[in-house]
């Protein structure tokens, strides 16, 4: 019996619509956005089973997706000359950020660490944050705003519930260094109104996909990674002592991860329509060749480890304090210009 040609126009017509909600493809973001969750059991495994320091773990992963990840947005900021044509503001505004890095570890390590940690913690959701909204253009009818407001506020919201508690019971450290943690603020209040607070938006974001799937118009990849970002965030902010650093250091893998395959993915749509100007970067998304480009991050990543060994012979500072002068130099200026990078959805969503 032959399948009436209306039925089947409407039935490629729904798989054309499934396929174009994945910003890539199917395979490709659930290997590399969603699946690649995985990841943050890395630096667990490394420190619980094989028994490695907490200093080796860091490193590890620094080495390995932490580093060439940070350096990676330099291409397409500071080393593309268009970019610096465009954006000068943004470029002579950062040159300013490792000046107050080094005077900040000089002058007050403990606040500079602190700082560190609740910008990498804001970096970190503003990636998942974009890479919903670019899921959210994706959809032939635009979200309302009510709607995406609870879908950040339960993503935002994740991963500071049980963090709160640590903070207020002074059990939150980075390395050898005790957070900050305004003494007004310890007070289990705290800890029940951020629980609170993500209780209601958890509440809301489910009855908002009951209500999506029984319409027809629910955005499955979305739900899934918003899914998966929510019991990372809580299972991560579980551990506590040393286990809760190491824990962290699990889900900068899987954000470095997350971050060099969104980055190469838009390298290579903007070396396709010509968008991306002189420079380095040009001369490797031209052959499409990620090795290369993994490469060049990897070695900058080492050539700043050998300067972190320079400072701590030339200055005599602690390895610890001459590790975060250097690596948060490079790190805090790599968020600021992801806070920028990550408004420009039109070089995902053109794709």
């Amino acid at each position: 019996m032959s399948i009436p040609s209306a039925a089947m126009g409407g039935a490629a017509s729904a798989v054309s619509r499934n396929q174009g909600l994945w910003l890539h493809s199917k395979g490709w973001d659930l290997a590399y956005l969603t699946g690649s969750g995985v990841l943050v059991i890395i630096p667990l495994i490394l420190y619980e089973l094989i028994g490695t320091s907490a200093t080796f773990v860091n490193l590890f992963v620094a080495g390995i997706i932490g580093g060439p990840h940070m350096y990676a947005t330099f291409f397409r900021t500071a080393l593309d000359e268009s970019f610096r044509q465009r954006h000068p503001w943004l470029i002579g505004t950062s040159l300013l950020i490792p000046v107050l890095v080094v005077a900040c570890a000089l002058w007050h390590f403990q606040l500079l660490i602190t700082l560190f940690f609740f910008w990498a913690s804001v970096h970190v959701l503003h990636q998942i944050a974009y890479i919903l909204e670019c899921y959210d253009r994706r959809q032939a009818a635009g979200l309302q705003r009510w709607s995406r407001f609870i879908d950040y506020a339960v993503v935002f919201s994740s991963l500071y519930p049980l963090a709160s508690y640590r903070f207020i019971h002074d059990e939150f450290t980075i390395g050898s260094t005790l957070l900050l943690y305004p003494g007004v603020l310890k007070t289990p209040l705290v800890f029940y109104a951020v629980s609170a607070f993500f209780v209601l938006a958890f509440a809301a974001f489910v009855v908002k996909t009951v209500i999506e799937v029984r319409q027809g118009r629910v955005h499955y990849p979305k739900i899934l990674l918003m899914a998966v970002t929510i019991g990372l965030s809580l299972l991560i902010t579980s551990y506590s002592g040393d286990r809760l650093e190491i824990a962290f250091q699990g889900f900068n893998t899987w954000h470095s991860f997350q971050y060099l395959a969104l980055t190469w993915y838009i390298t290579t749509l903007r070396q396709q329509r010509g968008e991306i100007g002189p420079g380095p970067l040009q001369a490797i998304a031209a052959k499409g060749r990620f090795g290369a480009f993994y490469g060049v991050n990897v070695a900058l990543t080492l050539g700043a480890l050998m300067l972190i060994g320079v400072i701590v012979t030339l200055s005599h500072l602690p390895f610890e304090q001459s590790y975060y002068i250097v690596v948060l130099s490079f790190l805090l200026v790599h968020y600021y210009h992801d806070h920028f990078l990550f408004t420009r959805f039109g070089e995902l969503t053109r794709a």
